[in-house]
């Protein structure tokens, strides 16, 4: 039976915001690296959003050898980034100015994420980076054409993240023409869009890089895993059936009980994940 690495989204070790559910734990990052270990996680997913961007520890020499740091000393890794900036400061939209300028800060980004020994960025296009219009989509693919050489040359994947049904999301990827453009598959996200997850994601399966697992009602938001409505005997059977090996990061729901939330949430993809590959 394949073992599958089953990481954490940055901050779901911290309290959560008063204002929303996902951001970086400036206080508390380090910290996480070894309660992540502790509860059996097997990598951090960081996360660099636009927010005081400048004083994120990733965009520093000395912060990147913080992080280097903290892995070392737990354990524990950072495999991934979430490149939440990337939803402000788009690829698609704008001018060809702003657009140029932000494709460089994704190219700083890449060798930053070398640095800290991570394989690959998140890049979501999604809500205000989503790219529904062929126009749209030509500026993003020009946008990743300017930073292909980067990713070859620090060995980084980029998972695109997106909200479309999967024949559309693969076809997206596949004008990319880059084998290190593939698909980072959201299950709650394509839930709560109404699709099938177990359909939705068979075109994908030969581009899939990793996959972010939270639950979340179909039209609405996200729930503690197994009171939302992702089909998840389904998805992991399917990613069972076309012998998916990659990473699964856990973006779940939580509230006032960051540890106990994660413990829930890390048993409850373990079993889903052993029933699948045991009936595969």
């Amino acid at each position: 039976m394949r073992e599958h690495r089953v990481g954490i989204m940055q901050g779901r070790l911290s309290a959560r915001p008063a204002d929303r559910l996902q951001a970086f734990p400036h206080g508390t990052w380090p910290e996480e690296f070894a309660l992540a270990k502790r509860l059996g996680f097997d990598f951090i997913e960081w996360i660099y959003e636009a927010p005081r961007a400048l004083e994120n520890p990733i965009a520093t020499v000395a912060g990147r050898a913080a992080i280097r740091a903290c892995a070392r000393e737990s354990g524990l890794g950072v495999r991934s980034v979430c490149a939440d900036y990337f939803m402000i400061h788009r690829l698609a939209g704008g001018s060809p100015s702003d657009r140029a300028t932000h494709a460089a800060a994704l190219a700083d980004l890449i060798r930053w994420t070398r640095d800290i020994g991570a394989v690959r960025i998140l890049l979501p296009l999604l809500e205000t980076s989503a790219v529904p219009s062929v126009e749209l989509q030509t500026q993003l693919v020009e946008s990743l054409q300017r930073v292909t050489g980067v990713l070859d040359e620090c060995q980084i994947t980029l998972g695109l993240e997106m909200e479309t049904p999967g024949a559309e999301y693969a076809a997206l990827i596949r004008r990319a023409v880059h084998p290190r453009v593939r698909a980072y598959y959201d299950v709650g996200n394509s839930t709560a869009q109404g699709f099938d997850v177990a359909d939705d994601v068979t075109p994908l399966l030969p581009l899939l890089e990793a996959v972010h697992v939270k639950d979340r009602v179909s039209h609405g938001t996200s729930r503690r895993f197994g009171d939302g409505a992702a089909n998840f005997p389904g998805f992991f059977s399917r990613l069972a059936e076309g012998s998916y090996a990659s990473d699964f990061l856990l973006q779940h729901y939580f509230d006032a009980d960051p540890e106990g939330a994660a413990s829930h949430s890390l048993g409850f993809v373990r079993r889903a994940l052993a029933a699948a590959e045991g009936a595969a």
